[in-house]
């Protein structure tokens, strides 16, 4: 399984992502907490460790977490480095989960 985000101008201006279904479901199936389990918790986010595929591994932080009123949001570290509006990011569970929760790739892509 693996969850896609089409990155938009306003993702990278404001490094704020809306979770799509393909996030949430990623979260649940592939992550030791999800959205479910964040509601619980005071701070509402939680930060997992993700590393950029293309870019020798470097690590990035990947924040989930919940506005009040429940939306479901995560931010990308270094997306902004990477990424221009147009591409995909994808997450992939990690092919050694020892050291580290996620696998982050890019897909370069023409901005609609």
């Amino acid at each position: 399984m693996q969850a896609s985000i089409k990155i938009t101008q306003r993702m990278l201006n404001k490094s704020i992502i809306d979770a799509n279904k393909s996030v949430v479901e990623f979260a649940k199936e592939y992550l030791p907490h999800d959205y479910d389990y964040i509601s619980t918790l005071p701070s509402r986010k939680l930060v997992f460790i993700g590393v950029w595929t293309h870019a020798d591994n470097l690590p990035a932080p990947v924040r989930l977490y919940l506005r009040p009123r429940g939306d479901r949001l995560l931010s990308i570290g270094s997306l902004k480095l990477f990424a221009k509006a147009g591409d995909t990011v994808t997450f992939s569970p990690a092919s050694d989960p020892s050291n580290y929760q996620l696998e982050l790739s890019l897909i370069e892509g023409e901005a609609a």
